[in-house]
């Protein structure tokens, strides 16, 4: 875990301890400016509070400097990456494989590396925090939005590749409008993790906030829309080479497994819990209902990181067949 900071003016910390106002407990607030009494004042998501700083458990002050050189490598190997693809045009099976392998790594890493940073302000009561609250303080949100930035840029090209080398073997005529479709949506989807990324989660409502939740919706539904006209392409593969692989036809059978289901029930599972909460008078912001939401937005994103990363084993055969024609 990162170390924990200091009370400082600028600084965010997570709410702890209050007794005559327990609702704000748990709350992340960025601490403005200290009172001649020795309170902070807090702006939070209900407006400016005066804590007192035992209170308060700061974020961590800064990215520890092992940790900025790993990031620097992985950037430093992802640019050389997307160089070879553009050399090559896509059409080498090692890089283009890559491609949607680096869209599952750069999603674990940026979930770790931001829940490493972001620890000191997680509830102790919570298994999993938010992945949109990890990008409210830093540093954990330089993290976050590095980290989705290049995973919106890596899945877009991943898409293009999608488009130049599968599509031409899956779509005839009357499915061309449905091949249009699954790139279209795969591209928003692409957008959508970056928007959320670069405009992250605010302690209140604001244009940036507004932004941020739009993103994460756009890249949601986006996946969502681009499986199921992925899928429905790949239901008659034909004599393709993608219909005699074996390792094609599991991506495929992983894909349908990631898709069909599995995202309606991550999404709908934390919504039926809040309106249970609601329902029967209970707190809406336990502790055991904040794990739950934790966990099934880490389970959606990364369900979302294997489907396409599934798509590594197709590349890898279609460029294959190509090379070496029977």
């Amino acid at each position: 875990m990162a170390a924990p900071g200091v009370h400082r003016a600028g600084a965010f910390a997570r709410v702890a301890g209050l007794e005559r106002t327990p609702h704000l407990n748990g709350e992340i607030g960025e601490l403005l400016r200290q009172t001649e009494a020795g309170r902070w004042v807090v702006r939070v998501r209900s407006g400016y509070k005066a804590v007192r700083p035992e209170n308060l458990h700061p974020a961590a002050t800064e990215v520890p400097e092992g940790a900025c050189r790993g990031l620097g490598g992985a950037a430093a190997a992802t640019a050389h990456l997307l160089l070879e693809l553009a050399r090559s045009g896509g059409h080498r099976a090692p890089s283009a494989a890559m491609l949607p392998t680096s869209v599952l790594v750069w999603i674990v890493t940026t979930l770790a590396g931001c829940y490493w940073l972001h620890r000191p302000l997680i509830s102790p009561e919570a298994m999993l925090p938010g992945i949109s609250e990890m990008g409210i303080a830093p540093p954990a949100r330089g993290v976050y939005r590095s980290g989705s930035a290049t995973v919106g840029l890596l899945l877009a090209c991943t898409v293009r590749l999608y488009s130049t080398l599968l599509l031409p073997h899956l779509a005839d005529g009357t499915a061309a409008g449905r091949a249009a479709e699954s790139a279209n949506m795969g591209y928003v989807a692409a957008l959508g993790i970056a928007v959320q990324g670069v405009f992250t989660l605010e302690a209140g409502l604001s244009l940036q906030t507004l932004l941020h939740f739009a993103g994460a919706i756009a890249f949601v539904l986006g996946t969502m829309w681009h499986a199921d006209a992925s899928n429905a392409l790949f239901a008659d593969l034909g004599d393709s080479a993608l219909a005699v692989s074996p390792s094609a036809r599991a991506a495929i059978s992983v894909r349908r497994a990631c898709s069909e289901g599995l995202p309606i029930m991550l999404l709908t599972l934390p919504v039926g819990l809040q309106l249970w909460h609601w329902a029967t008078g209970a707190e809406g912001r336990g502790g055991r209902l904040q794990s739950v939401i934790g966990l099934a937005q880490w389970a959606l994103v990364l369900d979302f990181a294997i489907f396409y990363c599934t798509y590594a084993c197709d590349f890898w055969v279609v460029l294959e067949a190509g090379s070496n024609p029977l």
